[in-house]
């Protein structure tokens, strides 16, 4: 019995210290926060039922407190509690389900605050409507993806995905902190090297956020090795090669994202599906196919580093169930 108890007892206990956070943050400022709670009402029960975890509550709710005060100096409160929460995990967890709950409470906040907060949701709308005006910076920005994408790759070959998992996420976490730092302080010479990467309005780190809430998000739904290295690859490198050709090829414009161009969306097929093929075979292929179809027709306000990684797992996990 005492070996049950337990678990329960920290169960309540975090659960406890999440609704807390809601309930504070509520009262601070409840025209910020009144419909993200409201949507979380439907999120928080499908992340507790499918992880069977209460330590996804604290997480996704000092997810969102840190998301809705990004670019303020109230963000490093909330980000305190959401960082250490995470490292308590690792240091009592480790890997394993407990920490894809973790990822999936990470990247569901970060997704929730961008589309529903209405100062984040001008800052991706901004960063939407600059993309591809500047040929120079979308090029640079994509080899930065792309070193991201192998170095996630490498750690995925070389350490697995339990060890790889835990490194993107605290990873992730620093980067979000480093955004919001340098965000404020351009001055500095690494602040004004981050920010000419960004495309021009848009604040730091908008499109950075929305690649790793994809990254984690793949991570929180499976846990086979050779999928996630495609979805990473597909987000990180064949995207980034889809803008550099699309950029430097003429060609027509899709007819349902005046945006991309058929070039680009060929160029994104070709490497995702022969990589994909590398490593599951045809059904690789397919992956990539639907991938470049999802990354295609994703826009404003959800973007493909979020949509690829959900398409093509939920698709992962219908064709686990046949």
């Amino acid at each position: 019995m005492p070996c049950r108890v337990k678990p329960v007892l920290a169960g309540y206990i975090e659960a406890s210290i999440g609704i807390a956070g809601a309930v504070i943050s509520f009262l601070i400022d409840p025209d910020d926060f009144k419909l993200k709670y409201a949507i979380s009402l439907a999120v928080v029960p499908i992340l507790v039922i499918g992880f069977s975890s209460y330590l996804v509550i604290p997480i996704f709710v000092f997810s969102i407190i840190s998301g809705t005060y990004l670019y303020t100096k109230k963000f490093y409160y909330p980000f305190v509690f959401l960082f250490a929460f995470t490292l308590l995990s690792y240091i009592f967890f480790g890997d394993g389900s407990q920490w894809m709950a973790i990822d999936a409470a990470i990247s569901t906040g970060m997704i929730v605050v961008m589309i529903f907060d209405s100062r984040e949701r001008q800052y991706v709308k901004a960063n939407e409507i600059t993309r591809g005006e500047d040929r120079i910076k979308e090029v640079r920005r994509d080899y930065v993806q792309i070193a991201a994408g192998i170095i996630i790759i490498g750690l995925l070959y070389f350490y697995g995905v339990d060890i790889s998992r835990i490194l993107v996420t605290f990873g992730s976490l620093l980067l979000y902190a480093i955004g919001n730092f340098f965000s404020a302080r351009p001055d500095l010479m690494i602040g004004k090297f981050l920010q000419n990467l960004e495309r021009s309005h848009t604040k730091l780190g908008i499109g950075s956020m929305w690649f790793a809430s994809g990254i984690l998000l793949a991570y929180s739904m499976h846990d086979g090795l050779y999928l996630i290295m495609l979805i990473v690859f597909i987000i990180s490198i064949g995207d980034s090669i889809a803008t550099i050709v699309g950029v430097n090829v003429k060609s027509p414009k899709l007819f349902i994202n005046r945006k991309k161009s058929v070039a680009g969306t060929l160029s994104l097929f070709a490497v995702s599906a022969a990589f994909g093929f590398l490593l599951i075979g045809f059904l690789g292929i397919g992956y990539a196919a639907l991938g470049s179809i999802v990354e295609a027709v994703s826009g404003y306000p959800l973007d493909d580093n979020m949509t690829v990684p959900f398409a093509i797992s939920l698709m992962a996990s219908i064709v686990r169930m046949l």
